[in-house]
């Protein structure tokens, strides 16, 4: 059992934790609770508290999802759920894709989650818990028509429902089951053509469904604008998605300006996206750029070890532990997340690791290799856009670098006994 604690409620949002741990507690069962400070992460990031707290959410079940070695992250999204979402994407004008809705599988951050719910009535849930005499907490703020979605729940819904169909949320599930195979269907064919508008030489690995994990793949415009509208737009969506740009800024707007860019016959270009995130045209390639600025990746964070440190400037957090066995994991490229790393503790000798930005001058003996590299050469071997080096971080140690999350680990750092007690790190996105 997994609860986050959303910093948004104040007293009875704690005594919501409360209740969640003496449940798990009175079942036997496992349980995680995490604090978060979700109005500060929407502000920070200009998205609607509604988006952050959903953010913030999944970051922390597939957190705890890993820390107990859980294989999948089951929501409890009921078929009213479903209904209210529809409705919302409808009134706010989604298009296929959105309206397919709530997924009853997927997978957010590399892990599974699953909705077994999704086809059961709030209704149906209470009568069964009454049935039972078992007790519920409900949050306070579902009854705040401030929220447009608390106004479909408690407003449109009911009036749709008496005035026009009684089975609505029924007919939205049927409508919202065809839709979704369409869609899937679509995006099996809009990846096909993602593949083949990719510049040359970068890799473009399957996507999961439902996935939102960075992958940098610079797009031709010049294959993409061959193809016609419909296509363009569902394969600028799912390259969007593929570079890491959140849900709110691929929007319909948003789309359309990618593809007024991917239009144009000469010269360069940009479009902003929501949160501060851009895609710039340069030479007929199009490119994501992060919404982080270089300099806020400048100071050093001292790592916990063994513990969990978060380093908001990255976006990541970084567990630290001793134990026996050596990780050979061969990461995605420099940067890329989760990635982990086994480090030889003899030679780290408790003495403090730092997390920063990599900076010019740099250098490393990457393991498996001889001879010194500077980091902004490994940088540009591995075709990480210029506008993203900045996003890439280090581990250092008295000044050396030890590792690049997601490539390697400097040589002499190297496990030379996994029978004993090494040092492991694990760098995963917050």
């Amino acid at each position: 059992m997994a609860h986050l604690e959303h910093g948004i409620r104040g007293k009875t949002s704690r005594e919501d934790a409360v209740f969640v741990r003496a449940l798990a507690l009175l079942l036997k069962i496992p349980c995680v609770i995490g604090q978060a400070k979700v109005p500060e992460l929407a502000k920070r990031n200009g998205i609607s508290l509604e988006m952050a707290a959903r953010q913030a959410r999944y970051a922390f079940l597939v957190r705890a999802a890993r820390r107990v070695g859980a294989d999948m992250i089951a929501t409890a999204h009921t078929a009213d759920d479903q209904a209210e979402t529809l409705l919302l994407k409808f009134l706010r004008g989604a298009g296929r894709g959105g309206l397919s809705g709530i997924a009853p599988d997927t997978v957010v951050s590399g892990t599974r989650v699953i909705r077994p719910l999704l086809e059961v009535s709030r209704s149906q849930i209470e009568a069964y818990l009454r049935a039972r005499k078992c007790v519920w907490r409900e949050d306070e703020s579902n009854t705040d028509t401030v929220f447009l979605r608390n106004r479909v729940r408690h407003e449109l819904l009911p009036l749709l429902e008496r005035e026009y169909n009684p089975g609505l949320r029924q007919t939205l599930q049927r409508t919202r089951d065809v839709l979704a195979a369409e869609d899937e269907w679509m995006d099996d064919q809009a990846r096909g053509i993602l593949t083949e508008c990719r510049d040359e030489g970068a890799a473009l690995p399957p996507l999961p469904p439902g996935e939102r994990v960075g992958v940098r793949v610079p797009l031709r415009s010049d294959r993409l604008n061959a193809y016609p509208l419909a296509a363009r737009r569902r394969v600028i969506r799912l390259w969007l998605f593929g570079q890491g740009v959140p849900e709110e800024g691929v929007a319909f707007d948003a789309v359309t300006r990618v593809n007024q860019l991917v239009g144009q016959t000469i010269g360069s270009g940009s479009v902003e996206l929501t949160g501060g995130w851009k895609v710039r045209r340069h030479y007929g390639s199009l490119s994501v750029e992060s919404p982080r600025p270089a300099e806020s990746l400048t100071a050093r964070i001292k790592l916990k070890i063994p513990g969990k440190t978060v380093i908001p400037q990255f976006g990541i957090t970084v567990t630290t532990m001793l134990r026996p066995g050596v990780v050979k994991e061969k990461g995605g490229g420099p940067g890329q997340l989760p990635a982990k790393a086994s480090l030889n503790a003899a030679v780290w000798s408790k003495r403090n690791l730092w997390i920063r930005g990599w900076k010019p001058g740099d250098r490393m003996i990457p393991f498996g290799m001889t001879g010194s590299r500077k980091i902004q050469d490994i940088l540009g071997d591995a075709k990480v856009p210029r506008a993203e080096r900045h996003q890439v971080p280090v581990v250092e140690c008295d000044g050396e670098v030890i590792w690049i999350p997601g490539y390697r680990i400097a040589a002499r750092w190297a496990v030379s006994n996994p029978e004993v007690r090494n040092l492991q790190l694990d760098a995963i996105l917050v």
